[in-house]
């Protein structure tokens, strides 16, 4: 098996069909079958089931195909490696944001870092929590900053504040100042994916409580999600870190849930030090903050 077999699995994955495939890899189709073939004999297993639709994933080769990407992503990081060894002395800072740190938590940062490192490229993605950690992992990101990340024993983990969640609404809807989880989530609402951390807590107490919410819209983008409650199609619970962006919306207590959510810095055992300046910056303006708790 080579490094052209994965990219075939990883093809035929998202395509479904070989003819798709051989016009992407601009072959044959006889040929990509071959290949397809060879890969089954050495790993002793049939990855895709053949049906007049097309292919679909077998369960070994479901098993296999997340270990094939990180394979395809080892070797795309590596090259990335190589292709840098004449820029060594180039400065950048790889940030990965989870998506509701990204309103309340990168600007004014970014801002502070770029005024003390004026030539050092910074680059920003936001992803899910658990693409976050891969990220890391595999050498993509220097640094990710966001609320609820996971934990992994190659990567170091650091809470730096804690906060609760909270309801907000446009004063259209006229939620109360004090309302129980049950009766805020009368309310139509839109949320992070289920994927978020903070997600994730809240659907804990819906559970816990024997709540259905009348979720209207799940939305990967906080700034989004302030727009549409904004407008008072919709109200959402996030963590109350929101205020310092939008004023203008109802900030209700939510008397039987608060939801302590960690702020947390994930990075490799040996921070570059374009990360390590980022973080002391993190903690010095975190420090500065009123609806945030140092840990």
């Amino acid at each position: 098996m080579n490094l052209q077999h994965i990219r075939l699995l990883e093809t035929l994955a998202r395509t479904g069909s070989l003819r798709a495939a051989a016009e992407e890899f601009g072959t044959s189709q006889p040929r990509l079958t071959q290949q397809l073939q060879r890969m089954e004999r050495d790993l002793g297993a049939v990855l895709f089931l053949r049906s007049p639709h097309g292919l679909k994933l077998s369960e070994a080769g479901r098993t296999f195909l997340p270990f094939a990407r990180r394979i395809s992503s080892a070797f795309n990081s590596a090259q990335s490696a190589i292709s840098e060894l004449g820029h060594r002395d180039a400065q950048r800072l790889r940030l990965g944001i989870s998506i509701t740190a990204s309103l309340h938590l990168v600007p004014g940062n970014l801002l502070s870092f770029h005024k003390r490192h004026p030539d050092v490229l910074v680059s920003v993605t936001r992803a899910l929590p658990k693409q976050l950690l891969s990220g890391l992992e595999d050498d993509q990101f220097d640094l990710c900053l966001g609320l609820e990340l996971p934990e992994s024993s190659l990567i170091t983990r650091e809470e730096v504040f804690s906060t609760t969640m909270a309801g907000f609404s446009a004063p259209s809807l006229k939620a109360t100042k004090s309302p129980t989880l049950e009766q805020f989530c009368l309310l139509p609402l839109v949320l992070p994916p289920r994927s978020c951390g903070t997600r994730a807590l809240l659907e804990d107490a819906l559970k816990r409580f024997g709540i259905r919410p009348q979720v209207l819209m799940e939305v990967d983008d906080v700034g989004t999600i302030v727009s549409i409650v904004k407008s008072g199609v919709a109200a959402t619970i996030l963590p109350r870190i929101l205020p310092s962006v939008s004023r203008s919306l109802v900030l209700s207590e939510i008397s039987n849930f608060t939801g302590e959510v960690k702020g947390v810095l994930l990075y490799p055992r040996s921070p570059t030090p374009e990360a390590r300046s980022f973080m002391d910056i993190v903690s010095e303006r975190i420090k500065l903050q009123t609806e945030w708790t140092t840990v």
